[in-house]
């Protein structure tokens, strides 16, 4: 065999190869593209309701709703504060140390 002829079947082979891959690729984007999506398990169960909600008893769930998440925020934000207050307490308390550690080590001197 001549040299130009096992470059020419080389050649073929990854030219035969790199048409495959593109061929593939191909396929799994229209496979993709025309692919329906499912979700498995439901993630929401629907079910009938023996009896269905009023509008008067609904508006009462949402203003309950509503005052629940007001007690909610209103406690979140003592916390907040409470939390700053402690915060910068033990930052006096710091300062308060370090002052204490500054004398000591200047009169054991």
């Amino acid at each position: 065999m001549e040299m130009d002829a096992v470059l020419q079947g080389g050649g073929m082979v990854l030219s035969g190869v790199a048409v495959a891959k593109i061929a593939d690729a191909v396929s799994k984007m229209w496979a993709a593209r025309h692919q329906r999506t499912e979700i498995a398990p439901q993630p929401l169960e629907v079910k009938e309701a023996a009896q269905y909600v009023s509008k008067a008893e609904f508006e009462r769930h949402v203003a309950d709703n509503a005052r629940d998440h007001e007690n909610l925020f209103s406690r979140l934000n003592r916390n907040d504060r409470e939390t700053s207050e402690i915060k910068g307490m033990l930052a006096g308390i710091r300062d308060d140390i370090s002052a204490i550690k500054g004398k000591l080590f200047k009169t054991g001197k």
